[in-house]
C-alpha cells in the first residue's frame, strides 16, 4: 500500500512539474569572436597599438508565461564589457582581482550575473514591466547620446551598460500608434546626513531618468519620436530629443533606418561633484545621426551603417571645444546550419572609428572581427 501511495505521489509531482515547466521557455546564445584591434593615436602624440585577442560570451534567457498576460523574464550572463570574457590562462580567480579594470591577467573565468530580471503584464492594447529590463539601445541611439555623451558612438550603452535599465516601463495603444513611458532609477546616491547637533551636513537626491516615445506607422514607414530627461543633483542632467525612422523594404529585402538625436546639458562644471562614466561634467550640446541599411542579400544578411556625431563643450570660463565623431560598421551574416533546436551563424565585421577634438585627430581605430554565433 505504501509503495502504491508513493508511486501515485511521484506521478502527481511529475504531472504538476511538467505543467509548470511547460510555461517556461529557455533560449540562449554563445559567441566566439577573434578580433584584430588597431588603435592609432599618433596624430595626437600618442601610440599605435595593434592587438589580436579572442573573446567569448554566453547568455541564457528565461521567459516564464504566468498566464492571462502576466510574465516573468530573466537573463543570465557576464557583466563584463558587452558581456564578453577574453581567452587566456586565467592564472587567478576573479575574486582575487578587479576584472574589467585590470587586464594584465586577462581571461579570468567569466562570472555569471543576473543581467535582466523583470515582470509585468502584456496585451495587444497595453502593458507594463518593472525591474531590470532591456533598453533596446542596440537599435536605438538615443540611449548612447543621453548616457554616454563622452563617446557618443560605437553603441556605448549596449557595451558598457549591457543594455540594462532599472525601473518601470509601460505602453498603451493610442490611435494608430503606441505610446511608451519609462522611469529609470539610475543611481542610489541620495541621502541626507545630519551631525550630532541636528544640523544638515549634506543632502543629495537619487538620480532618475524619464523616457517617452510614440511609435506609429505612416505609409508603411515606422516613425518614433522620443524624449529623455535626467533629474539629478550633482551629475550631468541632460535632456535629449530624437527620432527613429524605418522604411519598408526598398530594394529587394533591404530596408533603411534613419536616426537623429540632439541632447543638451546645462549643469556647469563648478556644480558637478561626480560624473557618471560616459557622461560629461560640463555644459554641452551634442547630436548624432545614423543611416543604416540591413536585410537579406544573396545567401546571407547585410548590416551596414554610418554615424556622425558632434559635442560642443562650454566651460566655466566661457571657452568652448568641439568634438567630432565618425563611426561606420559593416557586417555580413550567413547561416551555416539551422534546425529545430538552434542555429550556427558566422558574421565577418569591420568597424571604423575616428575622433577629432578641435580639428585634431585624437584617435582612429579599426576593429576587424568574426563572430561565430550558436543560438538555441
Amino acid at each position: 500500500m505504501k509503495k502504491t501511495l508513493f508511486t501515485i505521489l511521484v506521478l502527481m509531482l511529475l504531472i504538476v512539474s511538467s505543467d509548470l515547466f511547460a510555461q517556461l521557455k529557455i533560449t540562449g546564445d554563445a559567441r566566439f569572436r577573434p578580433r584584430l584591434n588597431i588603435d592609432d593615436k599618433t596624430e595626437n602624440n600618442g601610440t599605435l597599438t595593434t592587438d589580436v585577442y579572442y573573446m567569448y560570451r554566453l547568455r541564457l534567457n528565461f521567459n516564464w508565461n504566468l498566464g492571462d498576460g502576466y510574465f516573468l523574464q530573466s537573463r543570465l550572463g557576464h557583466n563584463g564589457i558587452a558581456g564578453f570574457g577574453v581567452f587566456g590562462k586565467g592564472l587567478s580567480p576573479d575574486a582575487l582581482g578587479t576584472y574589467g579594470t585590470d587586464y594584465a591577467e586577462s581571461a579570468r573565468r567569466m562570472s555569471v550575473d543576473v543581467m535582466l530580471l523583470n515582470g509585468g503584464f502584456a496585451s495587444d492594447n497595453y502593458g507594463y514591466k518593472l525591474g531590470l529590463f532591456e533598453a533596446g539601445a542596440y537599435n536605438n541611439p538615443i540611449f548612447d547620446v543621453h548616457y554616454f555623451a563622452k563617446s557618443l558612438i560605437d553603441i556605448p550603452f549596449f557595451i558598457f551598460n549591457n543594455d540594462g535599465l532599472f525601473g518601470a516601463s509601460a505602453y498603451y495603444k493610442a490611435g494608430t500608434g503606441k505610446i511608451t513611458l519609462g522611469a529609470f532609477y539610475d543611481n542610489a546616491f541620495g541621502k541626507s546626513v545630519e551631525n550630532a547637533a541636528g544640523n544638515e551636513v549634506s543632502s543629495q537626491n537619487d538620480q532618475y531618468t524619464f523616457y517617452a516615445d510614440y511609435n506609429v506607422k505612416l505609409a508603411n514607414w515606422s516613425v518614433q519620436p522620443m524624449v529623455m530627461m535626467t533629474v539629478a543633483d550633482s551629475a550631468a542632467a541632460p535632456i535629449t530629443f530624437g527620432a527613429n525612422i524605418t522604411s519598408p523594404k526598398l530594394v529587394g529585402d533591404l530596408a533603411l533606418d534613419l536616426s537623429a538625436i540632439y541632447s543638451s546639458n546645462s549643469v556647469k562644471q563648478a556644480e558637478v561633484t561626480y560624473t557618471d562614466y560616459g557622461m560629461v561634467g560640463n555644459e554641452y550640446t551634442a547630436w548624432k545621426v545614423r543611416a543604416k541599411v540591413s536585410g537579406k542579400l544573396g545567401i546571407g544578411s547585410l548590416f551596414a551603417y554610418v554615424e556622425l556625431g558632434n559635442r560642443e563643450d562650454t566651460f566655466d570660463n566661457a571657452s568652448t571645444r568641439k568634438n567630432d565623431f565618425l563611426y561606420s560598421w559593416l557586417g555580413y551574416s550567413f547561416t551555416v546550419y539551422k534546425g529545430e533546436a538552434g542555429s550556427f551563424i558566422i558574421t565577418p565585421e569591420w568597424r571604423h572609428i575616428a575622433t577629432d577634438v578641435e580639428g585634431v585627430n585624437t584617435q582612429t581605430r579599426e576593429k576587424l572581427e568574426v563572430n561565430f554565433d550558436f543560438k538555441f
